[in-house]
């Protein structure tokens, strides 16, 4: 490579003319902000029709503890070696679990070989298999508050703050704008037609912050200004992107504006709650303990204490138990010597076994044919890729170019902010769940998580910043 690299320009700002990127951050919320008035301003006609809530199927009995441990050794086993296979196509290890986890569904096993797919993961297991895939999600939100650090925004924190701003309300504003025409034919069976379209912009605005994290540390770009403003914006998004969840989920919880102001002022005063009493506890237990550890029996049941109980704290009061498990993370101090490796142990722990259940249980409820039997639902499903790549890789990167980096960084920028990963599988398998999406919907978008995470290490390749050489080892993070 002739000439100077920018890239490896760690000592500089992060954006070398903050100003101007600052006010093409602002123009772009201002033109996503007015995008979004005009789909729900007064007289703007409401996508959609409220449809009939769908109707709890019946569980059937548990037979044998022992099938369900041979399916949890069999999706163990598969996302592993997804995991190796994937490494070696030079992707992140969890794009090789998801793709396992797809496998395992009706999408291939259970058309290829209903026969084995019965054997393996019969019907009755997909509700014991959900509990443990829950409990894992509970684990991977926690593991992704305590990744979130407010205090390495530094001296730039503002011009950062309404950039990742930008990069969240333009993809938004582009999915919600983009998800009105397919509204009737995309929409769940408890969605109304607004709650739809809200939450289809929100599972556009999200970036896969500890996907992110594994694709800098392989692309030995955690150590640069690109890896430094691309791990800032990415968590920030993130935290924007799961309020706006939260208020959808209030949304469709409470079905009116009162309802959702309830909803939301109770997860405030939980939040509140948490920054001013727990967290200021749980880092005076840390200084009162600095010099010895907890036992870790103890240690590891204050961690899921406060993890379930905070999880089923916000759902009682309506905006899903994995923001509670996400505020867990948060609380605890990042440096806590009291807790050992627990915190860690328990990620490794997940990453290995819960979460490729939780990817597992995904596949069950990922079905192709319902998306490709369905040409409305395909037409859909591309749109909205469409505008997934475009809302995220635009936006950032031209706030980035506007913000004085050169215009391969710019467009790095991009790239790393369009990866999705499992963080995008989370908000789907939420919209599922509370009937906002069809399954059909939910397996077109399962696929673009899929490809716009896919595609950020060939990109990166493909413009000459990725580079494995550059990598130092690192303490592992979460998938």
């Amino acid at each position: 490579m002739r000439g100077h690299d920018p890239l490896d320009d760690t000592e500089q700002a992060l954006l070398p003319a903050p100003a101007r990127g600052l006010a093409v951050a602002l123009l772009l919320i201002a033109v996503a902000g007015v995008s979004m008035l005009l789909v729900f301003g007064p007289g703007a006609q409401q996508p959609g029709q409220a449809a009939a809530p769908a109707a709890h199927a019946g569980v059937p009995p548990a037979q044998s503890i022992l099938r369900l441990f041979l399916a949890v050794a069999v999706i163990g086993g598969l996302a592993s070696l997804g995991g190796v296979l994937a490494r070696r196509a030079g992707q992140p290890s969890v794009v090789g679990q998801m793709v396992a986890g797809l496998l395992l569904g009706p999408s291939a096993l259970g058309s290829l070989a209903p026969g084995v797919s019965a054997l393996i993961l019969p019907g009755w297991v997909a509700p014991q298999l959900e509990l443990l895939a829950q409990a894992g999600l509970a684990v991977f939100m926690f593991t992704v508050g305590r990744e979130f650090d407010p205090a390495a925004l530094g001296r730039q924190r503002v011009v950062v703050g309404v950039a990742a701003l930008a990069m969240t309300a333009v993809p938004f504003a582009l999915g919600a704008v983009a998800a009105v025409p397919f509204a009737g034919a995309l929409a769940g069976p408890s969605a109304s037609g607004t709650a739809f379209v809200l939450f289809a912009g929100t599972a556009l605005s999200v970036t896969a912050f500890p996907v992110l994290a594994r694709i800098l540390q392989e692309a030995g770009l955690t150590a640069t200004r690109l890896g430094s403003l691309a791990i800032l914006c990415a968590g920030l998004a993130d935290v924007l992107a799961w309020c706006a969840l939260a208020a959808v989920i209030a949304l469709a919880h409470a079905g009116s504006p009162a309802g959702v102001l309830t909803s939301l002022g109770l997860a405030a005063a939980l939040v509140l709650a948490v920054t001013l009493v727990v967290r200021p506890a749980l880092a005076a237990l840390a200084a009162r303990h600095a010099a010895r550890r907890l036992p870790a029996p103890a240690a590891l049941a204050l961690v899921l204490g406060l993890i379930f109980a905070l999880a089923a704290a916000t759902d009682a009061i309506g905006v899903h138990a994995i923001f509670g498990a996400l505020l867990a993370g948060v609380a605890f101090p990042r440096d806590a010597p009291v807790l050992g490796a627990v915190p860690e142990r328990l990620g490794s722990l997940n990453r290995a076994m819960l979460l490729p259940v939780f990817f597992a249980s995904i596949g069950l409820r990922t079905d192709v044919h319902l998306a490709f039997g369905h040409p409305v639902v395909l037409l859909g499903g591309a749109v909205l890729l469409v505008a997934a790549v475009l809302g995220k890789l635009g936006a950032a990167g031209v706030i980035a170019w506007a913000g004085g980096m050169p215009g391969r960084l710019a467009l790095g920028l991009g790239v790393l902010m369009n990866a999705r990963g499992v963080t995008e599988i989370v908000v789907l398998s939420t919209g599922l769940g509370m009937g906002l999406i069809s399954p059909g919907t939910f397996t077109v978008l399962v696929l673009m998580a899929l490809i716009t995470t896919m595609m950020t290490a060939p990109a990166l390749r493909r413009l000459g910043l990725y580079a494995p050489a550059r990598a130092e080892p690192r303490t592992p993070q979460p998938a």
